[in-house]
């Protein structure tokens, strides 16, 4: 099994320029309430008698308990096609998207706040799994993959269990959250933020915001994504497969796309994203999209998300997708 941790930590976020790549500020502890005696004392600091939780790093909504807050993520690759119905995804804090071959696409649901009593099905691990979530130091349930791609999980230091590893952990192509959290290592850290989530009254960009109800990803040789704002439940939802999913936001990332060749155990070609770099960048949140830019400078760096005025954007707390895309996509806002 490799169970090896995670030998370098994860580089804090830096400059403001992107979503996935650069800096994330921290979120504020949640501290007591000072009440102040009317009378002539001096004012007494007291505890709340309903004292907030912290916000989870990757939703930036409150916690559900202390310990969920302190714990580490888990990921899991998923592989989905036109009929395939996923299982798990709306459980994800983040999901990472990749379009794949065959019209399939390459999923990377990463778990923190919640739970997810069935997760799959699960897949192959990928460069673009690495590469998107190395900064979260999360353990990842995966099914194999190529010799190559085996090596560079090993030289990511990530943790991760396959069903050869421990069948136990899986049901068939589906494992579980509790199953991966019971494996996984107890000296794990929690993940590091990736998103600047709004606090009240703050938009999701200072510039060139417009209403948005819509937005669609036209990938050429596929069929498009399609995302439509729910402003009854001010939450953006789509098919992926054959399962209806929601998000509190959108990021789609035009990226180079390359085609490699995997030659073990098997040879074939599939194209892959590169996830380091920068590029152009749209993002919805609430009722509003954005364009941008994003930035991610390595391995293990925050993707920035920055508007046209460079600061970052400023997304409503809840669950993310990040869609990577090939600059041959059409990218709309309706």
């Amino acid at each position: 099994m490799n169970r090896r941790q995670l030998l370098r930590a994860a580089v804090a976020p830096v400059v403001v320029a992107g979503l996935v790549a650069g800096c994330a500020k921290p979120q504020p502890k949640a501290g007591g309430v000072e009440v102040v005696d009317p009378g002539d004392g001096p004012a007494t600091p007291t505890a709340s008698a309903t004292p907030s939780l912290p916000p989870a790093p990757l939703t930036g909504v409150p916690a559900g308990t202390a310990s969920v807050a302190t714990r580490p993520a888990v990921a899991v690759p998923l592989r989905v096609s036109p009929s395939t119905s996923p299982v798990g995804l709306d459980a994800a804090d983040l999901v990472y998207a990749e379009f794949a071959e065959s019209d399939s696409l390459h999923l990377t649901a990463v778990f923190h706040s919640r739970e997810a009593a069935k997760v799959g099905p699960v897949t192959e691990i990928r460069p673009v799994d690495i590469r998107s979530i190395a900064v979260l130091r999360p353990f990842v349930g995966y099914a194999g993959g190529p010799t190559g791609f085996l090596a560079q999980f090993e030289d990511s230091g990530l943790a991760g269990v396959t069903p050869d590893d421990d069948g136990k952990l899986f049901s068939g192509s589906y494992t579980s959250t509790a199953a991966l959290w019971r494996a996984a290592p107890k000296d794990q850290q929690p993940p590091t933020p990736v998103l600047d989530y709004a606090t009240p009254g703050v938009a999701l960009a200072n510039r060139d915001l417009a209403p948005a109800r819509q937005l669609t990803v036209t990938v050429p040789g596929g069929p498009p994504m399609v995302w439509r704002h729910d402003a009854a439940k001010s939450l953006w939802t789509t098919r992926i497969g054959k399962t209806t999913v929601t998000a509190a936001s959108v990021v789609v990332l035009t990226s180079e796309y390359r085609t490699l060749d995997v030659r073990k155990p098997s040879p074939r070609t599939l194209p892959s994203a590169k996830v380091f770099g920068e590029g152009a960048a749209v993002a919805v949140s609430g009722a509003s999209g954005a364009k941008g830019n994003w930035r991610k400078p390595g391995q293990e760096m925050v993707c920035n998300l920055v508007g046209t005025d460079g600061d970052l954007m400023h997304p409503q707390p809840g669950n993310a997708w990040v869609v990577y895309v090939p600059s041959t996509a059409r990218v709309t806002l309706g």
